[in-house]
């Protein structure tokens, strides 16, 4: 079955990117329940700026959701460890993939542009259609905030999440 994988990162600890996989069938109903839990006036979730109770909630329901969640990780958030993640995000998704989605970072745009378009020749995915989107176009997006958000923070949130994650090798 085809999917979907939306990406982003936190730059606390180094570099870490979440690449969450959704399969395709599954992609407007997970939008849909994400949307619900917008609080009025709110156009995104993102946990820097959500309490402990309003995580532990759309932790909760991420956990409910099919997708499986890699982990990249390095120690340092430099242009060169941002384009390796990406190249091997687009590796391990490369048979399986037929939508990325990652959150803009505008300094990052034209680099990641290339490590992508560089990516998807080196593994013989030219039809991967890919964006790079602000967070509140999709709330797919949210997903990997919040988990990367939860990795980074360690102890229970971290438990919170590891089920359905997995860390990969660059």
């Amino acid at each position: 079955m085809p999917i979907h994988v939306f990406v982003d990162e936190t730059k606390s600890k180094g570099l870490l990117m979440a690449a969450a996989r959704c399969p395709a069938d599954d992609v407007a109903v997970n939008r849909k329940a994400l949307r619900a839990l917008l609080l009025p006036g709110q156009e995104r979730l993102h946990f820097n700026n959500e309490n402990p109770t309003r995580r532990k909630k759309i932790l909760e329901l991420i956990a409910g959701f099919r997708m499986l969640v890699d982990i990249y990780q390095t120690d340092r958030a430099t242009a060169a460890n941002r384009s390796r993640c990406l190249q091997a995000i687009v590796r391990d998704n490369a048979e399986v993939a037929e939508r990325l989605v990652i959150e803009r970072d505008e300094p990052n745009v034209d680099s990641d542009g290339r490590a992508l378009r560089a990516a998807s020749s080196e593994f013989d995915c030219r039809n991967l259609r890919w964006d790079l989107l602000a967070p509140k176009a999709d709330p797919l997006l949210w997903v990997p905030d919040g988990v990367a958000w939860a990795w980074m923070r360690g102890g229970d949130w971290r438990r919170r999440v590891a089920a359905y994650c997995e860390q990969r090798e660059l």
